[in-house]
């Protein structure tokens, strides 16, 4: 896969936009179910997040693509857990993705602190 000509975030006066986030790791290959690609692709967020100073509390609305219809169920309990007590707004849709093996993407928009 070539690399995308995208910013993985802009910073738009207070909010902080995150590009698509897959479940690579470290050496670029993208594995495992529904629940630990959902639980690494919000650990990038939260990575990407940091140099603005920033968390997953400050992630104002998620927009969320998943493969399959039936990892629903699994993809939102993950993502409770990775959230916690915060809810942002989020749309979810089922869609195909450029990566293989990818069951899940998520963008961000986060609110800067002021």
């Amino acid at each position: 896969m070539t690399t995308p000509h995208l910013s993985s975030t802009l910073q738009a006066h207070h909010l902080v936009f995150t590009s698509g986030q897959l479940a690579f790791n470290q050496q670029g290959v993208i594995e495992g179910d529904i629940t630990a690609q959902t639980l690494t692709v919000i650990a990038r967020l939260q990575s990407i997040l940091e140099p603005h100073g920033l968390g997953l509390e400050d992630i104002v609305k998620t927009t969320v693509f998943i493969t399959r219809r039936e990892d629903f169920a699994a993809f939102n309990a993950a993502y409770a857990q990775a959230f916690g007590a915060h809810k942002p707004t989020r749309s979810t849709v089922i869609a195909g993705l450029a990566a293989d093996n990818a069951l899940v993407e998520i963008e961000a928009i986060a609110q800067v602190r002021t």
